[in-house]
């Protein structure tokens, strides 16, 4: 019953992001319009491709720490997980939450297939700092590199450090990761406690998933060639996402030099992943137009090519995480589906 409610209080605030934004969404329509439609296809199918890319990099992932998982199972999961991410803006967890509940319903470990969600944020911002890198380096080529920009790009980096500490810490401290999941047992008890559910977690959880993650890290650590195959994958991926934002200028009659769509693609993904709105809403769109009329684009075609990016890589995904929501375990299992 309380997943039912959750589901379609989360169907609720989809409803009203979607009001909230119909000026947007309206005008994003009206400018995929206005685009060669062909071209436009092909950058759509394009966007399908990366995130089929990404369910291969969580299934990667997983199979690096030993969870099983397939593909066709993990792609629901990908495009629900944009939808929770903007109906419940927790700065991405909701969605990573979606894919470690996914995972424990399918009868894996909790810790282990966290050590596969950081495994492939981890790989991943790696792989999207190369290309980042690429695109400073335009920037600063053309003269266009502004502080705020470098500001960003040292927060990803800050929160890369930060996500390797987290999964190899099970390897190299596995006393403090059990000391940290004790003390939030502790404070689960607790707080069930204020609802009359005494010891709410089991007695061994904190040691249990301690030993779980530390094996999950040490999975990981012996077995460098499948963590090399995730970069590698999350490197193309890379690649078809910013060959789908280079066929847009096609659509719109205004191809640019590979490099000017790399440093706008760097940017505008950047803010996504460091904004303080949900997903980046209101601000990738900006910064990317911004990047791409400081190096010699229109301003009106840089803001129709950002808008375009942006309905084809978020919105358009984020209406097919509202259609399959029901078919990730995570919200199927109540409603009998």
């Amino acid at each position: 019953m309380r997943r039912r409610w959750i589901f379609w209080i989360l169907i609720i605030i989809a409803i009203a992001v979607v009001i909230a934004r119909s000026t947007e969404v309206s005008r994003l329509a009206q400018t995929l319009y206005n685009g060669v439609w062909e071209w436009v296809i092909v950058s759509a199918v394009l966007q399908f491709l990366f995130y089929s890319m990404y369910a291969a990099m969580y299934r990667i992932s997983f199979s690096t720490v030993q969870v099983e998982s397939r593909i066709h199972d993990l792609l629901p999961v990908v495009f629900s997980s944009i939808f929770v991410n903007v109906a419940v803006p927790t700065g991405g967890a909701s969605g990573l939450a979606l894919f470690i509940d996914d995972a424990v319903r399918r009868g894996q470990s909790a810790a282990r297939a966290t050590a596969g969600v950081l495994l492939l944020l981890t790989v991943d911002f790696s792989a999207f700092a190369v290309v980042l890198g690429l695109g400073l380096a335009s920037l600063a080529i053309s003269g266009n590199l502004h502080s705020y920009e470098l500001g960003a790009a040292g927060i990803l980096i800050a929160i890369i450090i930060s996500l390797n500490v987290a999964l190899f810490m099970g390897l190299w401290k596995p006393w403090i990761l059990l000391h940290m999941l004790k003390w939030i047992q502790r404070l689960v008890d607790r707080v069930a406690g204020w609802f009359k559910r005494q010891d709410y977690l089991p007695e061994d959880w904190a040691a249990t998933h301690a030993m779980d993650f530390a094996a999950a890290s040490a999975a990981i650590a012996a077995h460098p060639l499948r963590l090399a195959r995730t970069f590698a994958v999350s490197l193309i991926a890379q690649a078809i996402n910013v060959a789908s934002l280079y066929v847009l200028f096609l659509a719109f009659f205004h191809p640019v030099p590979i490099g000017t769509v790399v440093a706008g693609y760097a940017i505008g993904n950047l803010f996504w992943i460091v904004s303080i709105t949900p997903q980046g809403v209101g601000v990738v769109e900006g910064v990317m137009a911004l990047a791409f009329s400081s190096l010699g684009v229109p301003v009106e075609t840089s803001a129709v090519i950002a808008v375009a990016y942006r309905g084809l890589a978020f919105w358009l995904p984020m209406g097919v995480g509202f259609i399959v929501l029901r078919r990730v375990r995570s919200f199927r299992h109540e409603r009998g589906i």
